[in-house]
């Protein structure tokens, strides 16, 4: 499975068209999910998210929402119970200092990040142990 992490922006369609590329290429699934905090349970409604479930569900993706209060966790969860081969992100300001990639390259260093920038082009990240004090 491909799975694309968005925010509830909808700039993040390129996230999504990206990892439908990258699916079709690799013969995988592709599933989109986002982390939204606890209390934002109530206000999940939102023209950004329907625009980004009906651009998953345009390309035959599945559109999971997640409530936690930390996305990482909660993103490191999902793929420990799901078989995921790539995961999609948004480009982050400086790569070396996106602490969500850190800890899903930690928790899963055989797992390639690709970030997408804001072009639409695909760009392997690794992000530098040392920029963190660990």
């Amino acid at each position: 499975m491909i799975l694309v992490c968005v925010t509830d922006q909808n700039a993040c369609d390129r996230l999504i068209f990206a990892g439908k590329r990258l699916a079709t290429i690799e013969h995988l699934d592709l599933k989109v999910i986002t982390v939204r905090p606890h209390h934002a349970i109530e206000g999940l409604s939102g023209d950004s998210l329907e625009y980004l479930f009906s651009i998953s569900k345009q390309l035959d993706a599945e559109m999971i929402v997640l409530f936690h209060d930390y996305a990482p966790e909660a993103v490191a969860n999902f793929i420990r119970n799901n078989d995921t081969h790539y995961v999609i992100v948004g480009m982050p300001p400086d790569p070396d200092q996106s602490v969500f990639i850190h800890e899903l390259e930690s928790v899963f260093p055989e797992i390639p990040v690709i970030s997408i920038d804001g072009d639409g082009s695909l760009q392997l990240v690794k992000v530098q142990a040392e920029a963190f004090d660990v």
